[in-house]
C-alpha cells in the first residue's frame, strides 16, 4: 500500500495539533513547490569555520576563517515508478587569510530511476562537475605527495607544491557516468545486477603539475544475489577497474584492477544487520616493468540499533588503489565507526572516528591517517535547521615532511536540509 505523506500529515496535524505535527515532521521529505507536472526543490546551505591548518602541512601551517556556501535546486517529475530530476548547485569558498585560494564550484545533473517491468529496474545518474582542489592537499587524490605524480623525490622537490608553490589551486572538469541495471523482482530469492561508472578528468591549469593525471576511468561490476533465507542474503561480485591515461608520457602507468568478492548480508534481528564481502584481489600495469600484485581484500560492515533512536555503525575494509601516473600501489587498512543519537525529533548528534593504514609499496613508505569530530545540529523547522561541527585530521608519515595536524571549527545553517540529503551532488550535506 502507497501512503500519501500529504493526507497522512494533515490528519496527524487535525489529531495532534500543530506542535505535535511539526515534530513529526521535521525530519521527514524535503520541502517542494509545485511545477506544473514537476516539483522543485531549493537548495541553500552557508557556513562559517575556523581551520588552523588549510594546506594540511605542518611545515607550511597557516589558518583561516573560510566562508562557504551552497546554492541551487533540483526539479523532478514522477511517473507513476519512474522518477527524473535535474540539479544545479554551486559551492562558493572564501578564505578570509588565502584569498588565492578563493573557488566557486558547479555542479549540474541528471538522475533517472526506471521501472520497465517489476524484474527489470535501471538507475542512471549523469554529471559535470567545474572544481578544483585544495593546494597542497593529496589525500583523497590518488598521489604519492602534494608534488604530484612525481613524490617527493621528484624534480621539483616536495616543497614546490606546499603553501606557496603555485599560484592557485588545480582546476579541474570532471564528466561522469554512472548506471545500475538490475534484474529480477525485489521480492524474488535471487537477483542479476550490472553496474557501470565512467569518469573523465581534464585539469585546467598548472599544467607542468596536473598533465599527468588526466585521465578516464572505467569500473564494470556484474554481481549476483540469492537469499538463501527471511533474513539472510548471499551475494557475489566482480569488480573490474581500468584507469586510462591521456599523455602518452604516462600510458605505461594505466592499470586494471580486479576484485573478486564473495559475502552476503545478515538481519540478526531489526536492531542488528552484517555484512562481509572477502575475496581476492589482482592489480596490473601495461607497463611490462611493473610487478603484478594479489592480495586477499574484503569489506566488513555492523550495524546496531540498540534504540530506535540510537545507531551504530562499524565498517572495515582492505583494498589496494594505484597513485596516479606511477606505479606505486596504496595497499590501506581501513576502520570507520559512528554514532548517531536522536535526543529529541528536532536534535541530533553525531560522532564519528576513522583511521587508514596504508603502505605505499613502490616507494616504501608507510602513512597513517587520523580522523574524529562531532556534530550537533537542532531542526529549527521542516525547511530550516543550524549544527555546530567539530573535526580533526591528522597523518603521520614515515616521510616527516608530509605530517601534519588540523583543527576545524564549523557553524552551519541548512535551508530545506531533506534535500541536501537526497540530491546526488559531489559534496554532502553539512547538516
Amino acid at each position: 500500500m502507497r501512503i500519501n505523506h500529504r493526507k497522512f500529515a494533515w490528519g496527524l496535524l487535525v489529531f495532534c495539533g500543530p506542535i505535535a505535527a511539526e515534530e513529526m515532521d521535521i525530519r521527514k521529505d524535503p520541502v517542494i513547490f509545485p511545477a506544473g507536472p514537476f516539483e522543485f526543490a531549493p537548495i541553500f546551505e552557508a557556513a562559517e569555520s575556523y581551520n588552523d591548518n588549510i594546506f594540511q602541512q605542518n611545515r607550511f601551517k597557516k589558518d583561516s576563517l573560510l566562508t562557504q556556501f551552497h546554492a541551487g535546486g533540483q526539479l523532478a517529475l514522477e511517473r507513476q515508478l519512474n522518477r527524473y530530476a535535474l540539479t544545479y548547485t554551486l559551492q562558493s569558498s572564501q578564505y578570509h587569510n588565502s584569498p588565492e585560494d578563493d573557488y566557486v564550484d558547479h555542479f549540474v545533473g541528471g538522475t533517472s530511476h526506471i521501472e520497465f517491468t517489476s524484474r527489470n529496474r535501471l538507475d542512471v545518474n549523469m554529471g559535470y562537475l567545474d572544481s578544483h582542489y585544495q593546494r597542497g592537499i593529496f589525500l583523497g587524490r590518488d598521489l604519492i605527495s602534494p608534488t604530484g605524480p612525481s613524490g617527493p623525490t621528484g624534480q621539483n622537490g616536495i616543497d614546490a607544491l606546499s603553501a606557496t608553490g603555485r599560484s592557485g589551486p588545480d582546476q579541474y572538469h570532471l564528466h561522469s557516468v554512472d548506471a545500475n541495471y538490475r534484474y529480477g523482482r525485489a521480492e524474488a530469492k535471487g537477483n542479476l545486477e550490472l553496474k557501470f561508472n565512467a569518469q573523465d578528468y581534464t585539469f585546467q591549469n598548472n599544467r607542468e603539475f596536473t598533465a599527468q593525471q588526466d585521465r578516464t576511468q572505467f569500473a564494470v561490476t556484474p554481481g549476483f544475489y540469492f537469499r538463501i533465507a527471511p533474513k539472510t542474503t548471499l551475494q557475489t561480485q566482480v569488480e573490474n577497474q581500468l584507469i586510462k591515461h591521456r599523455q602518452a608520457e604516462v600510458s605505461g602507468f594505466d592499470s586494471l584492477k580486479q576484485r573478486f568478492l564473495l559475502g552476503g548480508t545478515w538481519a540478526y534481528s531489526t536492531k542488528t544487520q552484517i555484512g562481509a564481502r572477502i575475496g581476492y584481489l589482482r592489480q596490473e600495469f601495461d607497463n611490462s616493468k611493473s610487478k603484478e600484485y594479489d592480495d586477499v581484500t574484503w569489506d566488513l560492515s555492523a550495524n546496531w540499533a540498540p534504540l530506535s533512536y540510537s545507531r551504530l555503525n562499524l565498517s572495515i575494509a582492505r583494498d589496494v588503489n594505484p597513485t596516479l601516473a606511477s606505479d606505486n600501489l596504496r595497499a590501506s587498512d581501513r576502520y570507520r565507526l559512528d554514532w548517531t543519537h536522536d535526543w529529541t525529533p528536532r536534535v541530533k548528534t553525531q560522532l564519528f572516528g576513522s583511521r587508514e593504514n596504508a603502505e605505499n609499496l613502490g616507494i616504501k613508505r608507510q602513512d597513517d591517517y587520523t580522523s574524529f569530530g562531532v556534530d550537533l545540529n537542532y531542526g529549527i523547522r521542516r525547511w530550516l535547521g543550524i549544527g555546530i561541527n567539530y573535526t580533526y585530521k591528522s597523518l603521520k608519515s614515515e616521510d616527516a615532511r608530509l605530517d601534519f595536524n588540523q583543527n576545524v571549527v564549523m557553524l552551519y545553517i541548512t535551508g530545506n536540509p531533506r534535500i541536501s540529503d537526497d540530491a546526488r551532488t559531489p559534496w554532502t550535506s553539512w547538516y
